[in-house]
């Protein structure tokens, strides 16, 4: 009997040592597996490392990264070549450039200030400059802009001298038609050419207006304008447009709020988006207008109910002369979107498009509110 039992003993025992062996088996593929699994994410990490230094060593960008107390802990080859950039000293000792480091937050600014993007003028050089917000500080970013402020500067000038260049023989031409122009009715003809030269009279006029507002060369009249009063004096200019197409027109606008803003580049501005609205609204529709306080800004948007503006699109229809699929077959010399912009940059705010085809398009700017600074 006792033989029996130290069998049976026996047999547990090894089959508990089997048990255990087999699991020490399977522990240690798991943890060789896990082994490579690490080494393979290390690797993958250490190539992430170097592709990503050698990005920012080899671009062109002053890469700079600040500590919380705003002195440098790391730059890259371009920072410190162009800049001078040493670890442990501050932006405004190394560039010498007050206006850059009030760029950089302090660490008791508010959390909404903590991001800022500037174009500035440092060295005789013009540089776009970013500063953003990482977990152990504040980094920033010198990108030289110089060539295309130059090459922009070249194609204003050039484009101003045109203008003024065809103002003369336009005008001329113009006096010439009213010298020959027959009796009244007149001809379809003749009111096809003296309308064709008025608009390219409007045009070049526009133009020049344009160049000037670009080169800050147009003194800019401020006035503290009653934003509900000032838009709905503006709607009214197009109520025989837009009644003629059976459109309503929706103001949400709070009373009490006002800007600061030149009425004649202010109602440019709002005069080309409800022109555009206008136009491409089908009959029936409707345009929304509204306004809201934004902090030291007033919000202004103006909304259509027509095709949309595809997303292609949306980056480029602030540009001079550009005419995409909304545009296809319908009037207007793509200079209406420039203007708004450069009217409502003119008095430090911002455009904006947004739209998804076939939902119509909206447009948001903004103006200083009176009282911010």
């Amino acid at each position: 009997m006792p033989e029996i039992f130290l069998a049976f003993l026996t047999l547990l025992t090894l089959g508990g040592l089997g048990f255990v062996y087999r699991r020490w088996q399977q522990t240690e593929e798991a943890l060789r597996e896990a082994r490579w699994r690490l080494l393979e994410k290390t690797a993958e990490a250490l190539r992430f490392r170097a592709n990503l230094e050698a990005l920012a060593q080899g671009g062109t960008e002053a890469v700079l990264l600040l500590d919380q107390e705003r002195r440098i802990r790391w730059a890259n080859r371009p920072a410190v070549e162009r800049l001078g950039a040493r670890p442990g000293r501050t932006p405004l000792e190394t560039t010498q450039s007050p206006e850059l480091d009030a760029l950089i937050p302090s660490p008791a600014s508010p959390e909404g200030e903590r991001i800022n993007a500037r174009e500035l003028r440092w060295r005789g050089r013009w540089w776009q400059a970013t500063v953003w917000e990482w977990s152990g500080g504040y980094g920033l970013a010198l990108a030289d802009i110089t060539r295309q402020r130059e090459a922009e500067r070249a194609r204003r000038e050039l484009t101003a001298n045109v203008a003024h260049d065809l103002r003369t023989p336009l005008t001329t031409i113009r006096l010439l038609l009213d010298e020959l122009r027959p009796p009244d009715p007149l001809p379809p003809p003749w009111q096809r050419l003296i309308g064709e030269v008025d608009r390219l009279i409007r045009l070049v006029h526009t133009l020049l207006d344009l160049a000037r507002l670009e080169a800050g060369e147009w003194p800019m009249a401020y006035e503290a304008l009653e934003v509900r009063a000032w838009i709905q004096g503006e709607v009214e200019r197009f109520a025989p447009l837009y009644q003629a197409r059976g459109l309503r027109v929706r103001l949400e606008i709070p009373e009490g709020l006002r800007v600061w803003a030149d009425p004649e580049w202010a109602g440019r501005a709002l005069g080309n988006l409800l022109d555009n609205a206008v136009r491409f609204t089908p009959r029936g529709g409707e345009i929304g207008v509204r306004a809201w306080p934004e902090g030291e800004w007033v919000a202004i948007e103006v909304a259509d109910t027509g095709p949309g503006i595809p997303p292609e699109e949306l980056p480029r229809i602030f540009e001079r002369f550009y005419r995409g699929d909304r545009h296809r077959g319908g009037g207007g010399s793509g200079l209406g979107l420039a203007i708004a912009r450069h009217a409502v940059e003119a008095h430090g705010g911002r455009i904006q498009a947004f739209s998804e085809p076939g939902r119509g398009a909206r447009f948001v700017f903004t103006l200083p509110a009176v009282g911010a600074p």
